[in-house]
């Protein structure tokens, strides 16, 4: 090898060429290996975010649907006004048991009202309805004879009552829900009527009633003397729990 003065080695122009180009195959070599690793973890990382999207997305329609809500249904109760007269006396409340909603009601009717009283349903904590029913006692005044019965169709609640009222109760007809949807406060509940129970020769003005938003029927309430006079709804509120 040539050396300079100093003994020391140099480096010749080709030897200068030869390196230059070794150094750029290195670095893409480097650059090559490297994104190979990257890659992988890069993919993993996606995947997992498209998987906590996809989870997201499913908490999000759970709740929006409300599912894994639990519905318990209140002691306290709260009546609200249908209407009618001005006379008459309290008679004891037409009552559905703890855990019952009304999911029916009849009434027993002269020249007027005499008495209502309410079939229930048990209330399961998913908002769905078991197939037990049990009957209230009856609110009102005893006199009559037809009974005239009012139903809500099937897996619905009562949720209010509309109609007519005077100096007494000319028709009623109630007004179902899903209880899910009652506890789920939603705006545009499913509603369905159930058949109207009219007096004789009805008159009146146009009367609703409904129970405020999250909770159900679970009662009707009277002033009574010779025939019923005045009507409330009796409700229940759905309590929330996740």
């Amino acid at each position: 090898m040539a050396t300079s003065k100093g003994s020391q080695p140099f480096l010749t122009r080709n030897t200068l060429w030869q390196g230059a180009r070794i150094v750029p195959v290195f670095a893409i070599l480097f650059l090559i290996a490297f994104s190979a690793l990257a890659a992988p973890q890069d993919r993993d990382h996606d995947r997992d975010d498209r998987r906590d999207d996809r989870r997201d997305d499913r908490r999000d329609d759970r709740r929006d649907h409300g599912a894994g809500t639990i519905l318990i249904l209140s002691y306290e109760r709260i009546a609200r006004d249908f209407g009618g007269g001005n006379g008459g006396r309290p008679s004891p409340d037409a009552q559905c048991d703890p855990g019952f909603v009304a999911v029916a009601f009849h009434v027993q009717t002269g020249e007027f009202y005499n008495q209502a009283w309410l079939d229930c349903a048990p209330m399961r904590s998913d908002g769905s309805l078991g197939e037990e029913r049990r009957m209230t006692a009856r609110t009102g005044s005893p006199g009559g004879r037809p009974v005239s019965d009012a139903y809500c169709p099937n897996g619905l609640a009562l949720h209010g009552l509309r109609g007519r009222v005077g100096a007494s109760i000319d028709e009623a007809v109630g007004e179902c829900s899903l209880v899910r949807e009652m506890g789920q406060r939603f705006d545009n509940m499913r509603m369905e009527l159930t058949q109207p129970v009219v007096r004789p020769r009805p008159g009146g003005r146009p009367a609703e009633t409904h129970c405020p938003a999250g909770s159900v029927v679970t009662g009707f309430r009277s002033y009574s003397g010779e025939y019923m006079d005045h009507l409330w709804i009796v409700c229940s509120e759905l309590q929330r729990s996740y």
